[in-house]
């Protein structure tokens, strides 16, 4: 079992209006956010303490525009979380994250979610090996459950 390092640094990613922001709102008491009318156009952050450890979190914009942002606060990383809108399936931008973080060796799971509003039967493209967790980000149905997952991903 590897230690983990005293911080960790995890970046949520995904499509605009997937929910990012929603779920590190429902990780964090207390968080910065920069924004224009209602919508990312930095990045939010907040941070928590696991286990006696200090857990970073950031959310990038999800607009096409801002991938520069998502290249940036991806530097780094020790894991990350991407929200689908299970609503929508998967975009391209999600399918540019996700293989992005393959090719990097980034252990993430994927956040499915939306299930209050009906789903699409989303077609994860062959992705098999990584873990995949219902969530309502809105009222934080699972939320806690992947990133338990994720740093327990990290730790091993």
């Amino acid at each position: 079992m590897k230690n983990r390092k005293k911080e960790t640094k995890i970046v949520i990613l995904g499509s605009y209006n997937s929910g990012k922001t929603t779920t590190l709102e429902n990780i964090c008491e207390k968080m910065t956010r920069v924004e224009y009318n209602g919508t990312t156009i930095s990045l939010d952050y907040g941070n928590i303490e696991v286990n006696g450890k200090k857990v970073h979190i950031f959310t990038t914009p999800g607009q096409e525009r801002f991938k520069f942002m998502r290249e940036i606060l991806s530097q780094g990383l020790d894991g990350a979380i991407v929200v689908i809108d299970s609503s929508q399936g998967l975009t391209s931008t999600d399918k540019n994250i996700i293989h992005r973080l393959n090719s990097n060796n980034v252990p993430y799971v994927i956040f499915a979610n939306k299930q209050d509003i009906g789903t699409e039967d989303v077609d994860y493209d062959g992705i098999t090996d990584v873990p995949i967790i219902p969530t309502v980000a809105r009222d934080g149905e699972g939320v806690w459950n992947g990133l338990n997952l994720l740093l327990d991903l990290l730790d091993s």
